[in-house]
């Protein structure tokens, strides 16, 4: 990834990946051409060529460890063609041909929803109540990653590099106004074969007039990675502010007027709905909006108490002949095999590992939120009253 990957985060530093606090430099003191040769990125592919192993990197680890597929993985698949890169890498770490074709670009935090797994760094929605919990990340709602973000885009624009693929996430990224910018600034210059991947929450699918869908259709590749955890009021619980309804309905436009784009649901698999995926899959499935394998099963990490390990033995046991039933679907669907896969490394990762020692850390977090928020976990989540009281 550092020879072909270039993520900015939204506090403006640029970093190994999204999930790896390595930081290679920072846009608002640098120029990505500068970034992009300095030493800590040549420092970071030599210590990856001598075979080294980052303990920053743990997320994908535990993740092929369990036999899942991971970022480090998906991208070694899908950018074989560029390794030579690598193997033209001198003593110093310098790979003169590199270019970062692979964009990962948080323009800032802007976001409507409060999900439960997410944070005041990753939506400005969670601020007052990040505020409240001292976990507020700087003093005011929106971070920016640029001090110009015009003039930022402008810089990603003239790079003279024909980008491969963008992802776009957030924050809420068809929230924000730098992605447009961006995506016309790409019809212009006719870049337009390059792949655009989304996670998002569908909640817009435009800004000020602009529409995402006509943009959309200017280009060949779009992937639209949708963000919904569970369904009606569950769903409306773990993702805060999100409309079940409104979300469904977008999803229902994107398949009418812009059937080019390959939508997917990526549930964020938490303590919260690893029981149910199996009735979600087949929800969107069954309902034709996506298509049988469209789903990408995102594993949380962090936080540690919403970890799938988290959960009690008996519940660990009752999830497994769940997703045991439902891998039997899939075969009988004629799913493919890497999917399948997925399902049973998530059965592995659950296994991995007994974290139910962190339940008073959970539970101390629901009622904290639940009081904050006028909700109940209990309500919504009756079936999982096992994981605060697991005797």
């Amino acid at each position: 990834m550092p020879w072909l990957h270039l993520h900015v985060d939204t506090d403006g530093l640029v970093k190994a990946c999204c999930n790896a606090n390595i930081v290679l430099g920072d846009i608002n003191l640098q120029s990505i051409q500068e970034i992009w040769q300095d030493e800590p990125i040549r420092k970071f592919r030599k210590f990856l060529i001598e075979g080294g192993k980052d303990k920053r990197c743990s997320s994908c680890f535990s993740k092929e460890e369990a036999g899942k597929s991971s970022m480090r993985t998906e991208t070694l698949q899908k950018f074989e063609h560029r390794m030579h890169w690598v193997d033209e890498t001198d003593i110093d770490g310098k790979s003169v041909n590199a270019k970062p074709v692979y964009l990962d670009i948080r323009f800032n935090n802007l976001c409507n929803l409060r999900c439960r797994t997410c944070w005041h760094g990753a939506s400005s929605s969670w601020f007052e109540e990040a505020k409240l919990l001292k976990q507020n990340f700087g003093n005011k709602p929106i971070i920016e990653a640029s001090k110009d973000s015009s003039g930022f885009v402008k810089e990603l624009l003239d790079q003279g590099v024909e980008v491969e693929e963008i992802y776009f996430a957030g924050g809420e990224p068809l929230m924000m106004k730098e992605h447009y910018d961006w995506l016309e600034g790409l019809i212009q210059q006719g870049q337009t074969k390059v792949h655009l991947r989304y996670n998002s929450n569908l909640s817009v699918l435009k800004l000020k007039g602009r529409s995402v869908l006509d943009l959309w259709m200017h280009f060949e590749r779009v992937t639209v990675s949708a963000s919904i955890d569970h369904m009606g009021a569950a769903g409306e619980y773990i993702r805060k502010g999100v409309s079940w309804k409104g979300f469904v309905d977008n999803m229902r436009t994107i398949k009418t007027k812009a059937p080019h784009v390959m939508l997917e649901i990526a549930p964020t698999v938490s303590v919260f709905n690893v029981s149910s995926l199996p009735d979600i899959h087949r929800y969107f499935a069954e309902e034709k909006l996506i298509d049988i394998d469209s789903v990408y099963l995102n594993l949380l990490s962090r936080p540690d108490y919403y970890n799938i390990k988290v959960l009690p033995e008996k519940l660990k046991r009752q999830v497994g002949q769940s997703i045991d039933k439902q891998i039997e679907w899939l075969v009988a669907q004629g799913a493919k095999k890497s999917l399948i896969n997925e399902y049973k490394a998530l059965i592995q990762f659950m296994n991995k590992a007994d974290w139910s020692s962190k339940v008073p850390k959970l539970k101390k977090q629901l009622e904290v939120l639940d009081g904050l928020r006028g909700e109940s976990f209990h309500q919504v989540f009756p079936e999982l009253s096992q994981v605060l009281d697991p005797s």
